[in-house]
Order: structure tokens, then sequence, then C-alpha cells
């Protein structure tokens, strides 16, 4: 685990929300995480941030770890963007220290994103990891691959991942997702085959992924279930952005920077780099005041700790 976190259960959005905070007395960073992660994925910045003089606070976000999830009148999961932000902005009071500075990665940043169009009085500045600023309202700025293999479009569909992981057990599955999430190409199954089967013995993993990294994750993936963190980053996407429209054409009026890693399978995306180098993401976010580009792959806070941990603290600081 993380040396000198701590942790404790907020009440928030009418659920408990586990959180793990290092640092006191500074400004507030918030972390919110990806998949397939937990506030663990912070290790790394948690301490950076409190050694600069921040209070770093890293949830498990709704469904992830050890933060509830419950379900609606009809069994289902209550999971929409709506529902996560409100657990944020409800953890932001609690903490009694808003505004904040906020800290995004991959569907986290989604998240992020989204308080910044919806309560840019809460943030202070948002940082993005390997996700940029996806449209405002209705559909995303660049197309998703259509491919019926690819692993969103299979990941969406209700059951299916859960089949192909049950092949395995959490930890196998969680190491073949971030070796499958490491590569710099986009992964797409063909028809005979399931997400799982395209790991090959001739991948290799970063040295970040070791058997305690995976031990920690695994323990926490095995309390929450897969079924939760799939719902939130693939089963609802395009309900998301439906759920979106209202926003339509607001930019992001936040101060913001945008940190990708060089090889982040994310970049191929078609039409993404475009928007992001192009001046698309310049004209929708006013105020974005760097794209940076680290080494590393999706997981740049792990390929790349050093790097993003001196952007981050010198973006906060300015």
């Amino acid at each position: 685990m993380a040396e000198g976190a701590t942790h404790r259960i907020i009440d928030t959005n009418g659920i408990k929300m586990h959180i793990a905070e290092m640092g006191s007395g500074g400004p507030t960073v918030l972390l919110l995480h990806g998949f397939p992660e937990t506030w663990y994925t912070w290790r790394f910045q948690l301490k950076a941030l409190a050694d600069a003089g921040f209070h770093a606070v890293a949830p498990d976000l709704r469904g992830f770890g050890l933060t509830e999830c419950p379900k609606d009148s009809s069994g289902n999961l209550k999971l929409s963007p709506l529902d996560l932000l409100g657990d944020i902005v409800g953890l932001v009071y609690a903490l009694g220290e808003d505004p904040v500075f906020v800290v995004g990665h991959d569907i986290g940043a989604f998240i992020g994103w989204n308080m910044c169009r919806m309560r840019p009085d809460l943030v202070r500045a948002y940082a993005s990891l390997g996700v940029p600023f996806t449209g405002a309202g209705g559909a995303p700025p660049f197309g998703f691959p259509t491919e019926e293999g690819f692993y969103v479009n299979r990941f969406a569909v209700p059951g299916r991942a859960e089949k192909d992981f049950g092949r395995f057990d959490t930890a196998t599955v969680l190491k073949n997702i971030y070796t499958l999430f490491c590569r710099s190409e986009l992964q797409i199954a063909g028809p005979d085959e399931e997400i799982m089967d395209l790991v090959t013995t001739s991948d290799t993993t970063p040295s970040w992924l070791t058997e305690e990294f995976i031990k920690v994750q695994s323990e926490l993936y095995e309390k929450s279930g897969f079924e939760g963190p799939l719902c939130f980053t693939y089963r609802n996407l395009m309900r998301t952005f439906e759920l979106l429209a209202p926003w339509i054409n607001m930019p992001v009026t936040s101060r913001c920077l945008y940190i990708t890693g060089k090889d982040d399978y994310v970049r191929k995306v078609p039409g993404l780099d475009e928007y992001v180098t192009g001046g698309g993401m310049k004209r929708d976010v006013p105020n974005l005041v760097d794209v940076a580009v680290v080494p590393g792959g999706h997981f740049v806070e792990e390929d790349s700790p050093e790097e993003v941990n001196s952007l981050l603290i010198h973006f906060f600081k300015e």
C-alpha cells in the first residue's frame, strides 16, 4: 500500500466513499482514477503532492474498490455521470476545502471535465491525463472505432466481459488488461477472439506493474467486482454523451492542463490527436495552458511519475 497514506470513509451523495489522503494544511488536490484502477493508481502522486505542501485526496470512485454503488428501484446500478459527479461535489463539501485542484485520468478525466463545466466554482484548476476534453454534449468531437471487436464496444455488451474475465482469476484479468492498455495500438479482437485472448507471451510489462501492485488492485476488485466499473466506463458511455447535450457548445473556462503519454493508445482514436493539436481543443478549452507529452503510454502517472508530478506541482503553484 502507499506508505504514509491515511484512509477513511466519507458520506457523500447518499453513499459511503473510501478515500486515501496525504498532507494537510495546504490546498486540496482531488485525484480521480480510471479503469481498471482504484485510488492506488495515485500512490506516486499522493506523496509528491503532500511533500510539495498540498492535501492530496484519492477516492475510490462509485462502484470501485471500497466505495459503495447502490441500485435503483429496478435493480440497476446507479452510475450516471451525474451520480459520480455528485459524489465528487459532495466529497468537496465534506472536506470543507472548496474550491479544489482536480486531476483526472481515463474515465476519471471525464468526471473532471464535467466538473469544470457544471461546477466551475469548485475547481481552482484542472489537469487531465490521457483523455482530452470530449466535446460539449451530444457526441465526442472525434470518432470511436466502429469495429465490433474494438475493446470499448466489447466491454459495452452486458455480460460479455464478465464471461471473458471469468476464465481467469482476478489478478490475471487485471494483469492482462494493464498489459493490453500499455500497448501503443488500439485493441481490436477478431470475430473468434475475446479481449483477454489478445494478450500474448511476447507482451512486455512496465516496471511498475509489480506483483505487489497486482495484489493490492486484485484485493480491491475482488471486493467491488467488475460490473460497476464496466457499467460506468463502457456501458453508459454513449448515454453519458446524450445526458450532456444541455451543455452543447459550452466551453470549459477553468484553467486546464492536458498531459498525454507519447505512446498512449488513446492517441490512435481517429481524429483525436488532430482535435488536440489542431486548435479544436483550445477553442473548446480557451484557458488550456499546455499540452504536455511525456514518455510512456496510457498510464502516464505510473510510467513517468516524476515528470507528471513536476508538471502538476508547477501547474498548481502558478
